[in-house]
């Protein structure tokens, strides 16, 4: 196969992916939405499937993947879902949800172009030599999406469920089986009509702008994410970085408000154990792939500020030992501990056992692995689901000692926000299941 690299004009990302006809059903945009944070130089829309890999194990997976072509050459993109945690550990199983979807979806593309944000720049590779058409017409842009309709609003726990599965990881720290469980609530449903994915997408990146968002086309389902955390990078050269996510408060109404929100979570006694019980997590986790010695904590408790939300973030790095692939690295690490708890295991059953409903993609990771050893993936967070008028997005936070059963209830509501807005759902609607 002889690829073609060709530079393009510059154009948003977003201008491009809406070229991109409406019937082509395999397709993938990964939109940097904040420009200038961690992470978010470069977007990527991928085009043109040539081999997909749907319900693999890790093991096959990593067959496919190689470290010695070029990045684009063998790109692959799509998704890890949750479920794969039964691959790595023995686990109770979940029981499925309204939606299910194979547990991995990875495609790998023809066309791969590449924006630069930062030198406002494009390149296309392309396996064949040539650049689909569509990609150099200027067509207009469409319309502005309306929010949908929803007929139907379901959640896996009511209000006093979720309260009382508050309560009872809070006993169970007490115990000392764990130290934190990540508790995680579904909202799912059916539109009155099926909605045009990249409209609503679009609609997404203004709501909710993040470094991490991506909209993957992948047959008759379509996932939109606006994801603000990443789960690991690794370059060529191995350099490994996660950034977990644990601490969230709302933005205010006013500067003050909000500069005294940003304040206190930064100095929260309660969320800095949380995120700080995570970095240990992770540091475990890197360490098990990672050169003795190279695992350190380049950043920790920083309140980053997003459209709905401040979260507080650290940043770990490390260096993968090179008999190690960068897909065992990454399964290594999987499930995002942000995700899970503190121990993983412990908690991951303890949560299975409460959230009743399986977590599908969600708490997973939305990325992609190149030809040269790369990748970079997001925890699937902020994420909503379609598949024809069916709906489903999710939802969660970190339980630990301290934690007040209403404010952990609350902060499910404050989470929803972006999405519930996307969908036109008042967040009284989510606060009354």
């Amino acid at each position: 196969m002889t690829w073609r690299v060709s530079d393009l004009p510059w154009c948003n990302p977003l201008v491009m992916a809406g070229r991109v006809p409406s019937e082509t059903d395999c397709w993938v945009l990964f939109y940097s939405g904040m420009v200038g944070a961690a992470g978010s130089r470069y977007s990527i829309l991928a085009l043109e499937p040539l081999e997909e890999a749907i319900d693999y194990t890790f093991k096959a997976f990593d067959k496919k993947l190689t470290s010695d072509q070029a990045r684009y050459e063998n790109f692959w993109a799509g998704y890890l879902g949750y479920g794969l945690k039964h691959q790595l550990e023995r686990l109770p199983q979940d029981q499925p949800g309204q939606l299910t979807m194979p547990d991995l979806w990875m495609v790998r593309f023809g066309v791969v172009v590449v924006f630069d944000h930062c030198t406002e720049t494009v390149q296309c590779w392309s396996a064949n030599g040539r650049i689909p058409d569509y990609l150099l017409q200027e067509v207009p842009a469409p319309p502005q999406a309306a929010s949908p309709h929803v007929a139907s609003l379901l959640s896996n726990m009511i209000r006093s469920e979720y309260l009382a599965h508050v309560q009872a990881i809070r006993e169970a720290i007490f115990r000392g089986d764990l130290y934190q469980a990540n508790l995680t609530r579904k909202f799912f449903g059916e539109l009155q009509q099926e909605v045009d994915a990249f409209s609503l997408f679009r609609k997404l990146t203004e709501i909710s702008p993040a470094p991490y968002s991506a909209l993957l086309k992948l047959g008759d389902n379509a996932v939109l994410s606006s994801s603000p955390e990443r789960f690991l990078t690794v370059t060529p050269d191995g350099a490994m970085t996660t950034t977990p996510i644990k601490g969230s408060a709302p933005r205010g109404k006013t500067e003050a408000e909000d500069a005294a929100i940003a304040y206190a979570l930064a100095h929260s006694t309660k969320d800095r154990a949380e995120n700080l019980m995570i970095v240990d997590l992770m540091r475990n986790d890197l360490s098990r792939s990672a050169v003795a010695g190279s695992v350190e904590v380049a950043s920790l408790f920083d309140v980053t500020q997003y459209s709905t939300v401040y979260h507080l973030s650290s940043t770990i790095t490390a260096q993968k030992r090179p008999e190690v692939s960068t897909l065992e690295a990454v399964q290594a690490c999987f499930p995002p501990g942000s995700m899970t708890g503190a121990p993983k295991i412990k908690a991951m059953e303890v949560c299975t056992a409460l959230e009743q409903q399986a977590r599908g993609i969600y708490s997973g990771a939305i990325g992609w692995f190149g030809g040269d050893g790369a990748a970079d993936l997001s925890v699937v967070i902020r994420t909503l689901i379609l598949h024809g008028r069916q709906f489903e997005f999710q939802v969660g936070g970190g339980v630990v000692a301290d934690s007040s059963p209403e404010n952990e209830w609350q902060e499910t509501l404050i989470k929803a926000r972006a999405l519930a807005s996307l969908l036109g759902i008042e967040e009284l609607a989510l606060a009354t299941l």
